[in-house]
This record gives C-alpha cells, structure tokens and sequence, in this order.
C-alpha cells in the first residue's frame, strides 16, 4: 500500500498558558514542516526546540478529535476530544508523569482553494494527578511553502 503525498508546509504556533492568578505566558513557535491527509485526518510534522530540546513533533487531527505526539528530548502524547478527559503523559529525564486533558473549544479550518493551508485551534486544560497545571490555548496556522 502506497504512503501518501506529503508536501511542505510553513507553520506558526501560538501557545498562551495561564497559571492560577498570573497572567498569561504567550509562546511564539515559527517551523517548516510537513503536511500529509490520510482518511480525514491531517498530520504535519515539524521539529521544535524548546530550551535546549529538540523534539520531532506530530499533530493529527480531524473534525472531532486531535493529538499531539512528540519525540526526542522529550517524549509526550496529549490527546483531545471535545468536552472529554483524555489520558496521555509527559516523559523526561526524570521519568513518566501520566497527565490528562480536558478540551473546551477545538475548531479546525482548512482552506477553501484546496492548498495545504489551514488554521488548528485547541483550548484545553491540563492536568497532572487530580491538579490543574494550567489552562492552555493552542493556535496553529499552516500555509503551503517550500521547506
């Protein structure tokens, strides 16, 4: 069985974490990636560095659910379903913390002339145990480009 195409893609990645009484922490990610629909799913990989960490990042989603996955450094899966707890865990050097997810707003948009183009959007709580960590809103945009 054939792999599907995969084509390049430009991202930007906007990150607002808010702490319990702090104000929001905005972190700003522009890569180069890859773009690649099976069934109704969209994967783009991309690699991040994060204070000195270098992580192969996967996002797939759809219309009703998304995923995060990351590998390197730092290994992660968060996994988001509209108004549901979902189980991932976050893996470091000091080992495996389980974490879940509780998504409030999850909306995906692609673009309209058919170009590997779109915006991703989720709004989620994270929480570690039976403690919130943080709220976070998550805004990615992808426009086709060449790597």
């Amino acid at each position: 069985m054939a792999q599907p195409p995969t084509a390049p893609v430009k991202l930007k990645l906007i990150t607002t974490i808010t702490h319990k009484g702090q104000k929001p922490e905005k972190i700003e990610l522009w890569s180069t990636g890859t773009i690649m629909r099976k069934r109704d799913q969209v994967y783009l990989q991309y690699e991040e560095i994060l204070e000195d960490k270098k992580m192969k990042t996967t996002l797939r989603f759809g219309e009703n659910d998304a995923i995060i996955m990351r590998n390197g450094d730092i290994k992660m899966r968060l996994p988001f379903t509209l108004h549901a707890f979902q189980r991932g865990h976050y893996e470091a050097a000091f080992g495996t913390m389980p974490i879940m997810t509780l998504t409030k707003k999850m909306a995906f948009d692609e673009a309209e002339d058919g170009s590997n183009s779109g915006r991703f959007f989720v709004h989620y709580e994270l929480l570690a145990g039976d403690e919130s960590v943080g709220d976070y809103v998550l805004e990615l945009t992808y426009t086709e480009g060449t790597e």
